[in-house]
């Protein structure tokens, strides 16, 4: 073959590659088109004619004419290097993480340039010939492929919006499973959070939301279903199905790392839906406001694919990684905006309103917002959600975790962890103890106890020192947070005593817990019919950095000293309420009482 050529192949080489320079803008669809052609012709043109035609070139002038040209051995080097960076940017990637990555993409990007500037040099004579015009021809008639578009159905999803109205197909929403391939750390952190198990292995939820469909009807569920499970509802579905293990119904309430999603992809891809909330649900939001439940816009199709990033076969997963990993930025750009460290992106789910009533039933955001940690003035007091649910806690203290959010990625001061610790220790616990762990923690930073007596009453004093809420938060009407004290005398005799549990495991009326407790029009308290709030009959809770007294009478004649024995008591659920879940799911165990702070002093009189 011809020099000129030759000259004229890694023209065309160098051309589609740099059609993939972010400055040019090229649309995401044509550029998937460019890269492909751009990989799969270097290594073809390569391989059988740009190689071997180097390889004689080299032999006839440097072993047999003896002609040593300088420029000649700086155009074989570079081009050795530009092959070399090429194989390894394709083959292993350049993730941010590794130095070699990074090398290898600068040395490919501008080494390309001193090629070409070498090749046209390297001879005095050269011709353009028809071969050059058409590979210019070739490479810019790329730029005119027509954007591919999708037909839009439209559908009403409550407060929950998709572009259009847009009902997606079980394809469209891409597994979690695909994730962990690069993301094995997070995914498990997450395959163990309340995120992941909102649905079929949350049996509270399977429970309530068919109480809320039967009293009603079963369009209702919608309306719980816009937080607790977003695929299911956005592509036609009114209800939210069991767990499946193949055919069969699994039992994923104890199951670790997502073992049955991981295996269901496994078997059958995107074909069988994933229900609940996913990687794809969280990072595919491109709008949140506090405006009632799932009030949020979700838009799982416009973000930009990489050539093979859906093909379900061995060779097409396995090419798809390669495309991903060789030019990493647009995938952490399509997945990751600014909009996810606000704290009004949990709000969209986190305020929750009712539809019957438009009374605020959650109002967690609202609570953040009124509190002295939204301090956007003050950088050194201003915290958001993200600053306590995802940083790593160690020794009941936030300890950011240095470490990696990709396998092989750049190393973090601050890896945002996915356990999304919150206040549901219990479920998660069930799955793993190093995510109960973390929530415990984080509910253990939380509140400060003080206790005094005089005037023959007993003070405690309970100070919310940790959350940027009210203590508790969330559904607090279903949240028990309570004290426990016993008080003994001088000959260690029980003289007082509140907030013990009955032989049922329900907390005795003596009990005072910081909750809200809702009632409808006519001040009836609506119990598990939640939504039917239209009055509040009384809200105990603690605001955030803000310190309640509770106030006991002793009896008289007491034989000091006297020994105060004060806890902070948590559980997630009443007993009441646990006992009617597990008629309907029987191997639910108990939830524990959890001791979140404790005080012991002895007083003289």
């Amino acid at each position: 073959m011809k020099i000129i050529n030759i000259k004229v192949l890694i023209l065309l080489i160098f051309l589609s590659g740099i059609l993939q320079m972010d400055i040019l803008n090229i649309s995401w669809e044509n550029l998937r088109i460019v890269s492909v052609v751009h990989i799969f012709t270097s290594i073809f043109l390569c391989i059988f004619y740009i190689i071997p035609f180097v390889n004689k070139h080299a032999y006839k002038y440097i072993v047999i004419k003896k002609v040593n040209s300088v420029s000649g051995w700086i155009l074989g080097f570079v081009l050795l290097m530009i092959v070399i960076s090429g194989v390894y940017l394709f083959f292993i990637g350049n993730k941010g993480g590794d130095i070699w990555g990074i090398i290898s993409f600068n040395i490919h990007l501008y080494g390309s340039f001193i090629l070409l500037i070498f090749l046209f040099s390297h001879r005095k004579k050269v011709k353009t010939n028809i071969l050059s015009i058409a590979a210019l021809l070739f490479t810019f008639s790329f730029l005119n492929i027509p954007l591919h578009s999708e037909t839009k159905i439209e559908n009403k999803l409550l407060n929950l919006k998709t572009p259009k109205n847009e009902v997606y197909h079980n394809e469209d929403w891409t597994n979690s499973t695909k994730c962990k391939s690069c993301h094995s750390e997070i995914f498990n952190q997450w395959a163990n959070s309340n995120h992941k198990n909102l649905v079929e292995s949350n049996p509270y939820y399977m429970v309530m939301e068919s109480i809320a469909g039967e009293v009603e009807g079963a369009e209702f569920k919608k309306w719980c279903m816009g937080c607790h499970n977003p695929s299911a509802l956005t592509t036609g579905l009114t209800r939210t199905s069991h767990a499946m293990d193949d055919n069969f119904l699994a039992n994923t309430l104890f199951e670790s790392n997502a073992q049955t999603l991981v295996k269901t992809f496994e078997k059958h891809g995107n074909t069988r839906l994933e229900e609940g909330v996913s990687c794809l649900t969280c990072h595919t939001i491109t709008d949140a406001i506090s405006a009632g439940n799932a009030s949020y816009t979700l838009d799982i199709t416009s973000r930009k694919k990489y050539p093979f990033e859906d093909d379900e076969s061995t060779v097409g997963k396995y090419l798809g990684h390669k495309f991903i990993n060789a030019k990493p930025n647009v995938h952490k750009d399509s997945y990751m905006k600014p909009l996810y460290k606000e704290s009004k992106y949990c709000a969209s789910c986190h305020d929750e309103t009712s539809p019957t009533t438009n009374k605020q039933i959650v109002s967690t955001f609202k609570e953040w917002e009124a509190s002295p940690y939204n301090n956007k003035e003050d950088k050194t007091k201003n915290k958001t959600c993200i600053d306590c649910h995802m940083t790593y806690l160690k020794d009941d203290k936030f300890a950011p975790l240095n470490g990696v959010s990709t396998d092989g990625g750049v190393v973090k001061k601050d890896v945002k962890v996915h356990y999304f610790a919150g206040s549901n220790h219990f479920l998660a616990g069930l799955k793993d103890k190093n995510h109960e762990d973390q929530v415990l923690q984080l509910l253990r930073t939380s509140a400060k106890l003080d206790v005094d007596i005089k005037d023959n009453q007993v003070h405690v004093g309970v100070e919310n020192v940790g959350a940027g809420h009210h203590l508790p938060t969330g559904v607090a009407d279903f949240r028990e947070l309570w004290l426990d004290i016993t008080i003994v005398d001088a000959n260690d005799k029980i003289v007082f005593s509140s907030g013990k549990l009955d032989i049922n495991g329900d907390l005795k009326a003596d009990a005072r817990p910081f909750m809200k407790v809702f009632g409808d029009k006519d001040g009836k308290a609506v119990g598990l019919l939640f939504w039917k709030y239209e009055k509040l009959l009384s809200d105990t809770r603690i605001p955030a950095k803000t310190r309640r007294v509770e106030s006991y009478d002793l009896p008289k004649d007491l034989k000091y000293p006297l020994k105060a024995m004060v806890k902070l008591n948590f559980r997630i659920y009443p007993q009441s309420i646990t006992s009617m879940v597990q008629k309907a799911f029987p191997e639910l165990p108990n939830p524990p009482v959890v001791e979140l702070e404790k005080l012991e002093q002895i007083f003289e009189k």
